[in-house]
C-alpha cells in the first residue's frame, strides 16, 4: 500500500534541508517562494533542480519566463523564510533591496549566496514540476552560517 502525502511530509519533517527563496521575474513582476526542494544536478554543465508544486503563482512565472535564481538563506534571514512561504505576492519583496542578476531574476541582499538558472528541462513529477537549469551565474555574497529547516523549526548549524 502506498503511504499518503500527508504521512510522506510527517516522514520528510524529520530530515534537516537548507532553506532557499527561489525568485524569478515575469512580465516585469517578481515572483518568489521558499523552497527546500533543491540540488545540484551537474557540474559539468552546471545544473541544479528546484521542485516547485504546480499550483503556486511562482511555479507559473518560471514555467513561462525561463528563468530562475536559488537564493541560500543564512540563519538570520527567518523572517525572510516566512515572508515567502505564507504571505500575499505583492508583499514578498516589499521593503527588500534586490539587484538583478545575468537573467534578470532579483536576487535577495544578505543571502549567502546566489545562482541564477536558465530553464533547460522539465520534469512533470506528480503535482510537482522539477525544473532543472543551468547556471548562468552564481557568486557567494557572505559567509554566515545557513538557515535550516527540520520539524517546522528553524534552526542554524555550528562547526564543531
Amino acid at each position: 500500500m502506498v503511504i499518503t502525502g500527508e504521512e510522506l511530509k510527517a516522514i520528510l519533517r524529520n530530515y534537516p534541508t537548507g532553506v532557499t527563496v527561489v525568485t524569478t521575474v515575469n512580465n516585469g513582476e517578481y515572483y518568489g517562494l521558499t523552497v527546500n526542494s533543491f540540488t545540484s544536478v551537474s557540474l559539468d554543465p552546471p545544473l541544479v533542480l528546484v521542485a516547485l508544486d504546480k499550483k503556486v503563482g511562482s511555479h507559473k512565472a518560471i514555467n513561462e519566463s525561463g528563468i530562475y535564481a536559488v537564493n541560500i538563506l543564512p540563519y538570520d534571514m527567518k523572517d525572510v523564510a516566512i515572508r515567502f512561504a505564507t504571505a500575499p505576492r505583492e508583499e514578498r519583496f516589499k521593503g527588500l533591496r534586490v539587484i538583478t542578476a545575468k537573467t534578470g531574476s532579483p536576487i535577495i541582499d544578505g543571502s549567502i549566496a546566489y545562482l541564477d538558472c536558465r530553464v533547460v528541462a522539465r520534469y512533470d513529477a506528480g503535482d510537482h514540476t522539477l525544473f532543472i537549469g543551468q547556471v548562468e551565474d552564481g557568486k557567494v555574497l557572505n559567509l554566515k552560517p545557513p538557515l535550516i529547516y527540520l520539524n517546522r523549526n528553524y534552526y542554524t548549524i555550528k562547526a564543531s
